[in-house]
């Protein structure tokens, strides 16, 4: 037979991408570029394969890698074996990646999972006295009040530095992967200020919590 495959990637049981399914095909291109996300080297990144149904997803397979293995800003091709242990399979097939490790700095490549903001408001761009960068990623909101019926975006505040997130619609559980660089000014007291807003079809916006 065959198959409509999607992959996930997971840290410590937390999926941090999904790709996209690739109908009816046991030979599938993803063609996708994602960047995650990690705190820490000592922790394994897992690849599980799923076939999408109607009703539920089958399982076809995962394999992982360690990520002390991965070189430093050298991109490596990885062909792994997908394992089932429940499976009378002999051969799942194998996954192909190309990874590579960076540390965070500067921009991420345009075409990964995070679109990345950086406006520098006038003011800010004549007076050249800050000296740090704050980066804020905005991963997901989870059991958001009334997220199911309207549309929800963050905004984020510094000082009179401001950003706001793209709008999604209609989930408990939005997931913006955003990032945004503020400046940051040591001899200033800032507060970061995060409002969760609302926003339905009437252009009407209310302030859900801060």
């Amino acid at each position: 037979g065959t198959s409509d495959p999607y992959v996930k990637f997971k840290l410590n049981g937390k999926t941090l991408y999904k790709s996209k399914v690739v109908y009816k095909n046991l030979n599938p291109v993803w063609d996708e570029t994602v960047v995650l996300p990690i705190q820490t080297l000592d922790q394994k990144l897992w690849i599980k394969v799923y076939d999408r149904d109607l009703t539920s997803s089958d399982f076809m397979g995962s394999a992982s890698v360690a990520l002390t293995e991965l070189a430093l800003n050298r991109t490596t091709e990885q062909v792994l074996k997908l394992e089932d242990p429940n499976s009378l399979e002999d051969d799942m097939g194998v996954i192909v990646l190309n990874l590579s490790l960076a540390v965070k700095q500067g921009d991420f490549k345009r075409n990964s999972s995070f679109t990345r903001n950086m406006r520098l408001s006038e003011s800010l761009r004549k007076n050249q006295l800050w000296n740090g960068l704050v980066t804020i990623t905005l991963l997901e909101g989870k059991n958001m009040p009334r997220g199911g019926l309207a549309e929800i975006f963050i905004l984020l505040k510094l000082g009179d530095q401001r950003y706001k997130s793209k709008t999604l619609c209609k989930s408990a559980n939005p997931q913006w992967r955003e990032q945004f660089d503020f400046h940051y000014f040591s001899d200033r007291k800032d507060m970061l200020d995060i409002e969760v807003w609302r926003k339905d079809n009437k252009k009407h916006e209310e302030l859900l919590g801060t």
